[in-house]
């Protein structure tokens, strides 16, 4: 008995209200004792009378004191059961019923008992749900769900003819772009900050790499490192499209040297400098060539910073696409002291990124009015607005798989203002989809996954790289031109913003790409 009533005071989920808790505690105890008394009568009547008439004649009374015990006890329930009710909204027919014959002598016990089984159920269907959306996959089927809802409720609204999609700058005036003075959504990567601090922020020498896909926020873990490091003096590189001679020159000029100074020249002064440095090269992924020789330059820097004999220390940032290339074409004679990559956002951190870029109030408010996304079983207490924000979130979310930048882009997208209110509202955005790539021949996709490593790349580097005729390459290039997958800069090749997320989906799902 002891043990029972520990474990529920211990286990109740409003341990904070004692009048609730000692009920429960209270209904538990008489229930338990009603049991062993019973259990006790019964078999002294069949030790002593036998199982006959009287034996079921005491069973009967048994069983009625159990049903005026059950009877007693909701009626000591009663006020908390539908205090409860009262506060709770979307209450089915049922329980409306209930309250509104909470007050009659006869029916109040059945009314409670009623609402005690439907909170009981909720209860249950919430703790469900919280429990299997520690799972991605059962999130992402959540998302799934919603995202065919919304499609369908786009299809058939009317108001969508009355409804012209925000475009070009304006865009950014209702999501704001990300800068050094962004917020910052402190709990990502805290474990991977944790290793790096471990190696980059004491006082031995340490080269690490981190790893992640394109707009997963590595740029603001470097910079987040750099701000942290007290020991030394930071230094933050962008690596040049160029390659390593370009490399060269931002690095002596960042360490006070002239900026056509040599290896040996930055090496020297590393070796004989009073200072230590924190370095952070950022896209180094520019300095790799997914091709037999492709990884002179990275080598060429790697042994550079290691020869530096003193404390300094360094730590460069790669894109996972292109790290898989390297890690597969050094193996284990690539050492660096430590190889970390970039986790995925979760929906909650990509749901808080989203709030910092956009307002609610003011001239460029956005709402999520007319939004209405499938009720959960653990939103029963959110109002319509906060619930299509956060099922919209989720959207984005799954979408994106976890990818900030894609989320931002494809929220922009989702901007839609009311010509008769001038309300700027949030519908579904339509997702970029093409047959064209799931059937494509795999030397056009190499050709797509090679620009993916290389980030920005001509026709002759794509020709060096998949071994394809420059023929080839300069009319596959055409073909993708001609349906948005890439962009030109500088007579070089770049995947598109709005095609990136499917283009990579298709290249995973080709075994091509890692993500």
């Amino acid at each position: 008995m002891r043990f029972i009533l520990e474990f529920t005071r211990r286990n109740s989920i409003n341990n904070s209200d004692a009048e609730v808790v000692a009920l429960r505690l209270s209904t538990i105890r008489q229930y338990v004792w009603g049991f062993i008394t019973a259990g006790v009568i019964l078999q002294i009547s069949a030790r002593t009378l036998g199982q006959g008439t009287i034996y079921a004649w005491i069973w009967s009374i048994i069983f009625f004191g159990f049903i005026l015990l059950t009877l007693i006890t909701l009626r000591r329930w009663r006020h908390i059961v539908f205090k409860r009710l009262e506060g709770a909204t979307h209450l089915p027919l049922s329980i409306k019923w209930a309250l509104k014959h909470k007050d009659k002598l006869l029916l109040s016990i059945p009314a409670t008992a009623l609402g005690a089984a439907w909170l009981t159920l909720r209860r249950f269907q919430h703790t469900l749900v919280a429990n299997l959306s520690k799972y991605i996959f059962f999130r992402h089927a959540l998302a799934y769900l919603f995202r065919i809802e919304v499609a369908k409720q786009t299809e058939t609204s009317r108001e969508q003819l009355n409804m012209v999609r925000i475009k070009g700058a304006a865009t950014y005036e209702y999501v704001k772009p990300g800068s050094d003075d962004s917020s910052i959504i402190e709990d990502y990567a805290l474990e991977e900050i944790k290793q790096l601090s471990g190696y980059l922020l004491t006082d031995k020498p340490a080269v690490c790499v981190v790893s992640g896909e394109r707009g997963i926020g590595t740029t603001t873990l470097l910079r987040r490192l750099l701000h942290k490091v007290k020991n030394a003096t930071p230094i933050y590189i962008n690596c040049p499209y160029d390659g390593y001679a370009e490399l060269l020159q931002q690095f002596s000029t960042a360490l006070g040297l002239a900026s056509d100074s040599c290896e040996d020249d930055i090496l020297e002064y590393l070796r004989n400098s009073e200072t230590t440095y924190l370095i952070a090269i950022d896209n180094a992924q520019r300095l790799v060539t997914p091709k037999v020789g492709g990884l002179k330059d990275l080598m060429s820097i790697t042994n550079l910073l290691r020869k530096t004999r003193k404390s300094h220390r360094a730590i460069i940032a790669v894109e996972k696409s292109c790290w898989r290339f390297v890690d597969r074409a050094r193996g284990e004679r690539l050492l660096f002291d430590l190889v970390t990559f970039m986790p995925r956002w979760s929906e909650q951190q990509i749901g808080d990124l989203l709030k910092t870029r956009t307002s609610s109030e003011g001239e460029f408010a956005i709402s999520f009015e007319g939004l209405v996304l499938p009720r959960q079983w653990d939103e029963d207490d959110i109002t319509e607005e906060e619930r299509a924000q956060r099922g919209f979130y989720r959207i984005l979310w799954d979408y994106s798989d976890g990818n900030p930048t894609v989320a931002v882009r494809f929220f922009r997208f989702s901007l839609q203002r009311d010509k008769d209110t001038d309300k700027v509202l949030v519908r579904l955005f339509k997702a970029p989809q093409s047959e064209d790539l799931e059937q494509m021949p795999k030397p056009m996709l190499a050709v797509l996954r090679s620009i993916v490593q290389l980030e920005v790349a001509s026709p002759k580097e794509l020709s060096e790289c998949t071994q394809l005729s420059l023929d080839e390459v300069i009319g596959t290039l055409r073909y993708f031109q001609s349906r948005g997958f890439i962009e030109w800069s500088d007579d070089k090749a770049k995947i598109s913003d709005h095609w990136f997320r499917h283009i990579t989906n298709v290249l995973h799902r080709q075994h091509l790409l890692v993500k």
